[in-house]
Order: C-alpha cells, then structure tokens, then sequence
C-alpha cells in the first residue's frame, strides 16, 4: 500500500537536492556550505520519500516512513481501527491505527484527509479491510495467537456440580439483582 505522498516528497526532494549544485556554483564560501546541506537533505528525503508505504510480510505489518522503519508483529495486534489524528481548520487527518496491547501504532503514511468529520475516506476504509483480513487470515493459521483448540470442559459428577452450585449461591447473593 502507497501513498500519493509518496511520489510527493521523492519529488519536492529531488527538486532540492538539485537545487544544492545551482546553489554551490560560482558562489562565495556559504554557497557551498547550504548547497551541500541542500544536496544531502533532498537526496535524504528523496531516498526516504521513495521507500515509503506499507507491506504485508508472514511476520506482520512493515511500515516505513520518513522517520524510519516499524515493524508490528501479528501477534502483538488487538485490533486495527481508524482514528482522527489531529484536526486542521476545515479537514480532520484519518489514519489506520494498529492496538497493541499496551500501545498504539499510527499508519501515518496511509493518512489522508477529509472534510467530514465523521466519515472514513474510502480508500482508508479499504485499506483497513485489507489490513484486517490479513490480520484474520494470520490467525487462522497461527497457533501462538489464535488457531489454539480450545481445552475441553473436563466432566463434574452430581455431588461436585451440587457444591459448586450452593457455593455460588451463598457467596454474595445478597448484592446481586434478583433480574436476570
């Protein structure tokens, strides 16, 4: 999965890196010091704009943007949702966020903008659907997360389904709601 920001930012970053020689040619000495700093910042950003998106891999969801590169391991996802990241003056940024247990990793690269406030982009719905069929289609077939049988009710005799009963009974059956 891409994003149109993507050929974005390879663009406006390659436009600076060869805005860096123009700048260095036949210029005095700070010429060359912000057109050098111009050619490795827009050949950083061209490179890193280029490489953005993400993957589906066997071990989870590869995400790489201009920050670097996160790797989500199946395993370790709850749930995958959309989320409002932050909000502008008319458009309100939707995102793919994945729900780890004791965290949450933002898609940022697969955020778009809306106008609606309430509403998902469809494209950002599709991209939820495809990232949360592959998260099924893992648990399908993992057995450290989800495809586990399920351990079978071990069998109790009347006098032991009797006790459990009562003492469900008496332990605080004065608080609980008589409606059920």
């Amino acid at each position: 999965m891409h994003t149109r920001w993507r050929w974005v930012l390879c663009g406006l970053g390659t436009a600076v890196a060869v805005a860096g020689p123009v700048a260095m040619l036949d210029g005095p000495w700070y010429g060359y010091v912000f057109g050098g700093l111009w050619l490795v910042m827009g050949g950083a950003v061209a490179w890193r704009g280029f490489a953005m998106g993400t993957r589906l891999t066997d071990e989870g969801i590869v995400s790489t943007d201009l920050e670097g590169r996160t790797v989500i391991p199946w395993c370790s996802i709850a749930t995958i949702e959309p989320v409002r990241r932050r909000n502008l003056i008319f458009f309100h940024t939707i995102a793919p966020v994945v729900r780890l247990q004791h965290r949450k990793e933002t898609l940022r690269e697969l955020s778009l903008l809306s106008v609606k406030k309430e509403s998902v982009p469809e494209r950002t719905a599709s991209q939820i659907e495809e990232l949360r069929q592959a998260l099924a289609k893992h648990r399908g077939n993992c057995p450290a997360c989800g495809a586990q049988p399920k351990p079978l009710a071990t069998g109790q005799g009347l006098v032991a389904r009797m006790r459990s009963r009562l003492l469900a009974l008496l332990r605080g059956n004065s608080d609980q709601s008589i409606v059920r």
